[in-house]
């Protein structure tokens, strides 16, 4: 069991670690689009699903509003913990 755990902290600890240095390059390659859109015209949403499959621990940091839990939220499902859908509290969101 103990090799089990060991080995996907081991895989997480990879993914989250090739995510940031993805999003790092990203913004020293100097992107200005996704998808073909530019991304001075792409619409930011004023809520989120914040918490991370499979050991969730979701909340909403200040300025946001706590507008829904759930075990599933976004997509992946939680098997710790909980996702939060928080939204910018002068959104009118919730």
């Amino acid at each position: 069991m103990k090799t089990f755990t060991a080995s996907i902290l081991s895989l997480l600890v990879l993914a989250i670690s090739a995510n940031a240095v993805a999003v790092d390059n990203a913004d020293d390659a100097g992107v200005t689009s996704f998808n073909g859109t530019s991304l001075d015209t792409l619409e930011v949403s004023p809520c989120y699903w914040d918490g991370t499959a499979p050991f969730c621990a979701g909340s909403c940091p200040d300025g946001y509003v706590d507008c829904g839990r759930s075990g599933c939220g976004d997509g992946a499902c939680c098997v710790t913990g909980i996702k939060v859908y928080c939204c910018r509290e002068d959104s009118g969101e919730c």
